[in-house]
Protein backbone atom coordinates (compact mmCIF):
# COMPACT_ATOMS: atom_id res chain seq x y z
CA UNK A 1 0.00 0.00 0.00
CA UNK A 2 1.14 3.21 -0.87
CA UNK A 3 1.03 6.44 1.17
CA UNK A 4 0.28 9.69 -0.30
CA UNK A 5 3.78 10.71 0.35
CA UNK A 6 5.46 8.03 -0.52
CA UNK A 7 3.97 8.49 -3.97
CA UNK A 8 4.76 12.56 -3.52
CA UNK A 9 8.57 11.42 -3.20
CA UNK A 10 8.59 8.79 -5.72
CA UNK A 11 7.08 11.13 -8.30
CA UNK A 12 9.80 13.99 -6.92
CA UNK A 13 12.89 11.47 -7.51
CA UNK A 14 11.44 10.49 -11.18
CA UNK A 15 11.43 14.36 -11.77
CA UNK A 16 15.09 14.23 -10.81
CA UNK A 17 16.04 11.77 -12.49
CA UNK A 18 14.32 13.16 -15.20
CA UNK A 19 15.92 16.29 -15.03
CA UNK A 20 19.86 15.23 -13.71
CA UNK A 21 19.42 12.54 -17.52
CA UNK A 22 18.59 15.39 -19.55
CA UNK A 23 21.39 17.51 -18.13
CA UNK A 24 23.99 14.73 -19.03
CA UNK A 25 24.75 12.26 -21.25
CA UNK A 26 24.91 9.25 -18.22
CA UNK A 27 21.96 7.19 -17.54
CA UNK A 28 21.60 6.68 -13.66
CA UNK A 29 21.04 2.72 -13.25
CA UNK A 30 19.23 1.53 -9.92
CA UNK A 31 18.82 -1.99 -8.39
CA UNK A 32 15.19 -2.78 -7.85
CA UNK A 33 16.00 -4.25 -4.38
CA UNK A 34 17.77 -0.46 -4.28
CA UNK A 35 14.58 1.31 -5.15
CA UNK A 36 12.16 -0.52 -3.56
CA UNK A 37 14.42 -0.53 0.09
CA UNK A 38 14.58 3.48 -0.63
CA UNK A 39 10.96 3.63 -0.36
CA UNK A 40 10.44 1.48 2.93
CA UNK A 41 9.65 -1.44 1.00
CA UNK A 42 10.89 -4.94 1.14
CA UNK A 43 12.44 -6.31 -2.03
CA UNK A 44 11.51 -10.17 -3.09
CA UNK A 45 14.44 -11.74 -5.54
CA UNK A 46 11.94 -14.71 -5.98
CA UNK A 47 8.90 -12.72 -7.04
CA UNK A 48 10.56 -9.45 -8.45
CA UNK A 49 8.03 -7.72 -6.56
CA UNK A 50 8.23 -4.88 -3.67
CA UNK A 51 6.00 -4.86 -0.72
CA UNK A 52 5.22 -1.45 0.86
CA UNK A 53 4.54 -0.36 4.02
CA UNK A 54 2.99 2.64 5.59
CA UNK A 55 5.60 4.64 6.27
CA UNK A 56 5.95 8.82 5.46
CA UNK A 57 9.65 9.45 4.67
CA UNK A 58 10.73 13.34 3.69
CA UNK A 59 12.34 13.98 0.39
CA UNK A 60 15.43 14.33 2.06
CA UNK A 61 15.60 10.87 3.43
CA UNK A 62 14.24 9.34 -0.24
CA UNK A 63 17.35 11.20 -1.79
CA UNK A 64 19.62 10.20 0.75
CA UNK A 65 18.28 6.39 0.07
CA UNK A 66 19.89 6.77 -3.37
CA UNK A 67 22.83 7.78 -2.20
CA UNK A 68 21.99 11.64 -3.41
CA UNK A 69 22.52 14.71 -1.88
CA UNK A 70 18.98 17.03 -1.31
CA UNK A 71 19.46 20.66 -1.78
CA UNK A 72 16.61 22.08 0.69
CA UNK A 73 16.42 25.63 -0.75
CA UNK A 74 16.22 24.54 -4.40
CA UNK A 75 14.13 21.12 -3.23
CA UNK A 76 15.88 18.60 -5.56
CA UNK A 77 17.93 15.99 -5.12
CA UNK A 78 21.22 15.50 -7.19
CA UNK A 79 22.22 11.98 -8.06
CA UNK A 80 25.50 11.01 -9.51
CA UNK A 81 25.76 8.96 -12.77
Amino acid sequence: MLTRGSLVAGLALVLAMTSVGCASSGKIRLSASTMCKAHGGTYDTRTKSCTYTAVTKSAKETCEAHDGFYDVAADVCEIAP
